[in-house]
């Protein structure tokens, strides 16, 4: 039987790697059709009747043709949407010159889609309600002569049917399946799967040997005549138990999982397990072993797999790596830029489940037990290029219905496997500052922004229930951790189901604190209701006790005993307690100040990351002082002429050239109490802000020559105030206001976000799915 078919042999294929073929053409190969595979899911030798090779053959490859259009498809889309990255962020571009980019990548933004739906086509429907496709058939192509060429061509190694079409073969007699299984024939050893020494499923060898060499070959034959004339094979079956082909399949496989996991140490072969090697393109591969049982797969996600167990580790950007623009409409219906975000995934993708993942355009969110998983959502799609680079995403932080997504846990999902782990974390688009904010050029950034996380997904969501409970994107204090909600929809656009949980971990709680800050800055500290008001509050007594405290660390331990709000509160009180105490028995208070002015002169750029609330705070209690503070040494200070108070007259200092603009100055000074909470009414902010200005001037002018001091006191003071901004600047770092970096900066960036550090790259990684 002659085939014509894609030509996806050797020659287009770097096998090593398990690039896709960038063939579009369709080749014309001539040879002699398969009429031999195995079926590794169930042990079996499948024959082909000789009059129906060519028309089997024509169903898989064009199955293999599909998958192998869409991955070209997704390589396309990615390429470009890195050149438009990349060029936008080094230069301004041309209005004619951003149309072709962009125009780039529509365009194949819109091949993809259309491959797309031809795979979906072929593949049938994920159901939701079963969280499955249509399944198919892993077979491995057997020509009899093991790896070597059969005029010319190199076999393909794997094939995959869908099992509709397998079995209605079946039915008609047009293939006839043989058993290698031992508990189904004479002298049998058994299945030639089993557990090593560590309990992992690996392939046996040497069963898979005596199986091909006991094999009742006279009867087989005699079985097959009734559906194939044998003259037309061109090898006899006896040959197999020879045959090298599947020595190397199995060694290839066992090889692969060397040192892998737990999760993905076993050989699987499952229907989930082949339907995601079959969407992962494996077909397109003309090896058993690529790079070592590991098939890397390039797009707009980077994803390898084992191919022997059907796991895929995906490291993915949604919407995508240059990330979208995040507006917020509050109660009030004022709505106000958030900046660009973006959310970083890095999952284990297996099963059914794993596979929709790869292949639907919009995912969701599912929930199992604790765990939290993704899922392709059917008939979605994410919002077209154009859109997320034009609009962006605006959202009002009212639930939705679709917020809440699946559970796996009902009857409906008893048979979905749903393994493996779901990290990330969501990334803002953060302004970067010079290495040096003196320098004369400070006002010349190479990059207006890098994407940093700062909160995290987590495989578990034990302990955090509620966490950011009534909000799309909202923040709460849970357990120990400020935790968050992150609707699907903010992520991959209008209609995806289900939310994130994530939560603040001590290895990003300082950018948790960077990001706060700037959106307080970004709304010239308003009312910022994102995040709930019990964890603002928490996050503000939280600067104030670590700032103290800079050698431990406060966080970890508030996660590690799961405090709640109120036990934050107590902490918090107890340190006032002690810092205001006027106790005559010892100095301990005027110790403890003296500590917290020494850690703020050491540790000055905390404070941009601090709270109005905060700063108010440290403010009022640098400044407390009484008759055991003169009578403290520790407050005359190191120099032959003692300056009384003068660590704590420099930490105020720095407080005050902390804050960046005039906005920020009232609201800092009207929170010059205990607690942080504003001693302003709606209309006297101005009178109590005059008022703590004169307290300040009064502390700073404490001293030998009072007069010399007021009046330094004063126009310090004067100085900081005029050089504060009026508005924002949006876009830049923030910086200590007496910086050359702060000044130069007046009105907006210009340059936000686009000439900003978007990575990652294809120099920078080495593949991509």
């Amino acid at each position: 039987m002659i085939l014509e078919s894609t030509n996806m042999t050797e020659a287009n294929v770097h096998s090593a790697e398990n690039q896709i073929s960038k063939q579009d053409s369709l080749v014309v190969a001539h040879h002699q059709s398969t009429q031999c595979y195995f079926c590794p899911e169930t042990e079996e030798l499948v024959f082909i009747a000789d009059s129906e090779a060519g028309e089997f053959e024509n169903h898989w490859r064009e199955m293999m043709t599909r998958v192998n259009q869409f991955h070209l498809a997704k390589e396309a889309y990615s390429s470009a949407l890195e050149a438009y990255g990349t060029t936008t962020s080094t230069r301004t571009l041309s209005s004619v010159e951003t149309e072709a980019y962009t125009q780039k990548v529509t365009a194949t933004e819109a091949k993809l889609e259309k491959e797309r739906e031809a795979l979906r086509n072929k593949l049938g429907a994920f159901s939701q309600e079963g969280m499955s496709y249509d399944d198919v058939v892993e077979l491995l192509p057997i020509m009899g002569q093991g790896a070597k060429k059969k005029n010319g061509v190199k076999p393909a190694r794997y094939a995959y049917v869908r099992k509709g079409y397998f079995s209605k073969s079946q039915q008609g007699r047009k293939l006839h399946t043989v058993s290698l299984k031992g508990n189904d024939k004479k002298g049998g050893t058994g299945s030639i799967y089993g557990k090593n020494k560590n309990g992992q499923r690996r392939i046996d060898t040497e069963k898979l040997k005596q199986q091909l060499t006991d094999a009742n070959w006279p009867k087989i034959k005699l079985e097959l005549k009734d559906i194939v004339q044998w003259s037309g094979l061109d090898f006899d079956p006896e040959s197999l138990n020879h045959d090298f082909a599947l020595w190397e399949w199995a060694e290839a496989w066992n090889k692969s999982l060397v040192g892998k996991a737990a999760l993905g140490a076993n050989v699987d072969v499952s229907g989930g397990a082949q339907f995601m090697r079959f969407v992962s393109n494996v077909g397109a591969s003309a090896e058993f072993d690529p790079s070592k049982g590991n098939v890397a797969l390039k797009g707009e996600a980077k994803a390898t797999l084992t191919v022997a167990s059907g796991m895929v580790n995906l490291t993915a950007y949604v919407p995508d790596r240059l990330g979208w623009s995040l507006s917020y409409t509050n109660a009030k219906g004022n709505t106000f830029d958030m900046g660009v975000l973006r959310l970083y995934l890095s999952p284990e993708l297996n099963g059914f489940i794993g596979a929709s993942v790869q292949v639907e355009g919009q995912l969701q969110v599912v929930t199992t037990g604790d765990k939290q998983l993704l899922a392709g959502q059917p008939s979605s799609r994410l919002p077209r290029f154009q859109e997320r680079r034009t609009k962006g995403k605006t959202f009002h932080n009212q639930m939705a219905a679709e917020d809440e997504g699946l559970n796996l846990s009902g009857e409906a999902f008893a048979g979905v496997r749903a393994e493996g782990s779901l990290k990330g974390g969501v990334q803002w688009l953060k302004p970067t500052a010079p290495t040096d904010l003196n320098s004369p050029v400070a006002g010349l950034l190479k990059s207006s922004g890098e994407f940093t996380d700062f909160c995290t997904i987590g495989g578990s969501i034990g302990g955090m229930l509620g966490a950011g409970a009534g909000g799309k994107l909202h923040c709460t204090f849970i357990n120990g951790k400020f935790c968050f909600h992150v609707a699907a929809s903010l992520c991959w656009g209008a209609g995806a189901k289900g939310g994130f949980i994530c939560e603040v971990g001590t290895n990003t709680i300082v950018e948790f604190g960077a990001w706060l800050v700037y959106q307080l800055y970004r709304l010239d500290y308003g009312f910022f209701d994102v995040v709930n008001k019990s964890a603002f509050g928490v996050y503000s007594w939280y600067c104030v006790l670590q700032m103290e405290s800079v050698g431990g660390d406060l966080y970890e331990s508030y996660g590690r005993l799961k405090g709640d709000v109120e036990y934050v509160a107590d902490k918090f009180n107890e340190f006032i307690k002690v810092l205001v105490s006027e106790n005559k028995d010892d100095f301990d208070a005027s110790r403890r100040r003296n500590k917290l002015s020494a850690s703020i002169n050491a540790n000055p750029d905390r404070l941009l990351h601090h709270t109005p609330e905060a700063k108010g705070i440290l403010l009022y209690l640098l400044t407390r002082h009484g008759v055991w503070d003169h009578l403290d040494w520790g407050n005359r200070g190191k120099n032959w002429i003692p300056d009384i108070y003068g660590e704590r007259k420099e930490a105020v200092s720095l407080v005050l050239k902390s804050i960046q603009t005039r906005a920020e100055w009232r609201k800092v000074l009207c929170r010059m109490t205990a607690n942080g909470t504003s001693l302003a009414q709606a209309d006297n902010e101005l009178e109590i802000m005059e008022q703590q200005e004169r307290h300040l001037v009064s502390f700073l002018q404490e001293g030998i020559n009072q007069d010399k001091e007021l009046w330094k006191a004063k126009s310090d003071l004067i100085a900081i105030y005029d050089r504060l901004k009026e508005t924002v600047a949006w876009g830049y770092a923030l910086a200590m206001n007496d910086t050359k970096y702060f000044d130069l900066n007046r009105v907006p960036n210009p340059h936000y976000p686009q000439r900003c550090i978007f990575s990652p790259c294809e120099s920078q990684s080495s593949r991509w799915a």
